[in-house]
C-alpha cells in the first residue's frame, strides 16, 4: 500500500504501485525514490512515516516537516543547517542514519534510517513498569549516546520514553527524533527557542527561557526512569510546594530501587542546573561504582590466657543465671570438671576465631563454624574463668 503524504487527503491509502493519490491526485513517490507506506508518528510539527527505498528495496522512514518554505525563507535554511549537523549524528550506530534531505511540492523531507522495534512508551504500555535492572541496563546503554551527541554540539531537547527505541535485531537502544522541526518552528515563529521538549520531562530551563545544556537532556532521561519505574507520567507526580518530583511514593508495590540508584535519579532530576550532574559521563561514573558494602565490626576476642583459675566448690553449689536469664550452670561445672581437656578445646576455638576474623579460612571450612556462636563461647568460658569463678 502507498500512502499519501497530502495531510488533507480524505483518502490516504493507495495500490501499492500508485505513482498518484487516487484521491487527491499528489505524487506519491518522493525524488523518483521514496514511497511512504503508513503513518508512524504525528508531533505537532511532523509527521513520520514507514517507508521504501525503492531503489535500494530497503526500508526507510520519512519524517514530514510541516511548517512550509514558502511561509519563511529562514525556515529552509535553518532545515538545510539542523540536517547536515544530524548526518553527523548519523555516524553512531545507536541514532538513525540520515538518507537524505530535500524540498518537494512546498514541504520539507527527511529520510532516515527504519528502525524496528518499540518505543519505551509502547513497551510500558504492553509490558507494564522496569524493574531496577532494567533501568540500570538502558542507562549504561544510552549514557554514551548522549555523550556523544553533546560532544558534537547537539543537545536532543526532547528525550522521553516515546523517543527511545529498543531494536529489535540486537536489543540496543535506538534515540530518535531530534526535534529538528521544533526548534526551526519556534525559531522562525516565536523569533527564539521556547518550549520546545515535553511537558513532565523538560527542565524549567528548557520549558520556560528555551535555555538548553547536555544536563537538561540528562533531566529528561532521569525523569524518563522515573516514569519507567512508576508507570506515571513525571508531571502527574510533580509535587509544585517542594518542588520536586515524588517517584518513591509511586513506586509498585514489591518495587525496590537500591540507595545507589535512588541517589543518581535524585540528582539528574534537580531543579537547578548547578545540582545536577553536568556530563552523561559523571552519571556513567557513579553508575558503575560497586556498592560499598557495610562495615561489619568483629567483636574483640579476649586471648587465651593460661592461667585461668577454676571455680570452687562454695562457688560450684551455686546457681550461674545469665543476663539474659539462661541458665549457664552446667556449662560452667562442665568446663571445672575437665580441666586440661577443656583448656586444649578453648585454645582450639581461639584459634579458629582468629582465622575467621583474619580470612584465613577457605569456605568449605568456614562452613562449619559459626563465628557467632564461637565467639559467645569463648566469652562465657573466660567468663567462667577470670572472673565469676575468681570471686
Amino acid at each position: 500500500m502507498s500512502y499519501c503524504l497530502n495531510s488533507n487527503c480524505p483518502k490516504p491509502q493507495n495500490p501499492e504501485e500508485s505513482k498518484f493519490c487516487l484521491a487527491c491526485g499528489t505524487e506519491l513517490l518522493l525524488k523518483n525514490r521514496y514511497r511512504a507506506l503508513k503513518p508512524r508518528g504525528l508531533g505537532g510539527c511532523s509527521r513520520t512515516f514507514k517507508a521504501l527505498d525503492q531503489e535500494r528495496k530497503h526500508p526507510c522512514a520519512i519524517k514530514l516537516f510541516l511548517l512550509s518554505p514558502e511561509q519563511d525563507q529562514e525556515a529552509t535554511e535553518l532545515f538545510k543547517q539542523e540536517a547536515l549537523q544530524l548526518y553527523e549524528l548519523g555516524k553512531h550506530e545507536q541514532i538513525p542514519e540520515f538518507y537524505a534531505h530535500f524540498e518537494q511540492n512546498h514541504r520539507l523531507y527527511l529520510v532516515q534510517e527504519f528502525i524496528d522495534g518499540l518505543n519505551l512508551r509502547e513497551e510500558i504500555e504492553q509490558q507494564g513498569t522496569k524493574s531496577e535492572s532494567q533501568i540500570r541496563e538502558m542507562l549504561v546503554d544510552l549514557l554514551p549516546v548522549l555523550q556523544f551527541i553533546h560532544q558534537q554540539g547537539v543537545i536532543h531537547r526532547d528525550i522521553k520514553p516515546a523517543n527511545i527505541m529498543r531494536r529489535r535485531s540486537d536489543g540496543k537502544f535506538v534515540l530518535i527524533d531530534f526535534g529538528v522541526a521544533k526548534r526551526i518552528t519556534a525559531t522562525v515563529l516565536l523569533g527564539k527557542e521556547t518550549m520546545i521538549g515535553t511537558l513532565g520531562y523538560a527542565p524549567a530551563e528548557q520549558l520556560e527561557s528555551g535555555n538548553a545544556y547536555p544536563n537538561s537532556d540528562l533531566y529528561a532521561l532521569g525523569a524518563t526512569c522515573i516514569h519507567l519505574l512508576t508507570g506515571k507520567h513525571p508531571f502527574e507526580l510533580y509535587n509544585p510546594i517542594k518542588g520536586c518530583i515524588n517517584w518513591r511514593e509511586n513506586l509498585p508495590q514489591k518495587q525496590k530501587i537500591s540507595p545507589k540508584l535512588g541517589k543518581i535519579l535524585d540528582k539528574l532530576i534537580q531543579p537547578f542546573t548547578k545540582d545536577r550532574y553536568q556530563s552523561a559521563n559523571q552519571v556513567l561514573e557513579d553508575l558503575n561504582q560497586p556498592e560499598i558494602a557495610p562495615k561489619i565490626t568483629f567483636p574483640v576476642i579476649i586471648p587465651y590466657s593460661a592461667s585461668v583459675r577454676y571455680p570452687t566448690q562454695s562457688v560450684l553449689g551455686k546457681l550461674l543465671i545469665s543476663k539474659r536469664g539462661v541458665d549457664c550452670t552446667r556449662l560452667r561445672n562442665l568446663i571445672a570438671a575437665r580441666k586440661r581437656t577443656e583448656e586444649k578445646t578453648h585454645k582450639k576455638i581461639l584459634a579458629v576465631l582468629r582465622q575467621k576474623r583474619q580470612g584465613y579460612l577457605n569456605n568449605e571450612n568456614s562452613k562449619k563454624f559459626s563465628y557467632q556462636k564461637l565467639h559467645t563461647l569463648s566469652r562465657r568460658w573466660t567468663r567462667f574463668g577470670l572472673k565469676t569463678f575468681a570471686e
